[in-house]
């Protein structure tokens, strides 16, 4: 194989990978990603679902393992584009009807039966 093709196939390669977050910048919205203890990504920005008029505020966790999209397999270039559940994140439920939010000991559970708001203190103003 040729150089040539040897980098396009490291590149391809690397345009998805799986990765686990090291530190997190709130303020800049941006993490850093281990890859498997191999390398770790510079400061990178995460997915939100919306981010101008209307928008979405739900940083990564340490430890959290994320999916990075990176253009031509560059990591610099990566994007954070979601989260996997994983043994030390486990799914928060396990029923294909239900939508659930949770953060800590507070919840919000969507499913046909109705609407259930958890936590220990909520504020209505």
């Amino acid at each position: 194989m040729s150089y040539g093709a040897a980098r396009s196939e490291q590149a391809r390669e690397g345009i998805v990978r799986f990765g686990v977050v090291t530190a997190l910048d709130p303020g800049a919205a941006r993490a850093k990603v281990s890859f498997g203890g191999e390398s770790e990504s510079g400061w990178l920005p995460w997915l939100a679902p919306r981010a101008a008029a209307i928008s979405v505020w739900a940083p990564p966790s340490e430890g959290e393992q994320v999916i990075v999209l990176s253009e031509s397999g560059d990591t610099a270039q990566g994007v954070i584009i979601g989260s996997v559940f994983s043994a030390g994140n486990a799914s928060p439920a396990a029923s294909a009807g239900l939508f659930k939010i949770q953060v800590g000991p507070s919840s919000i559970e969507i499913d046909a039966s109705g609407i259930r708001i958890k936590a220990p203190k909520i504020d209505l103003n």
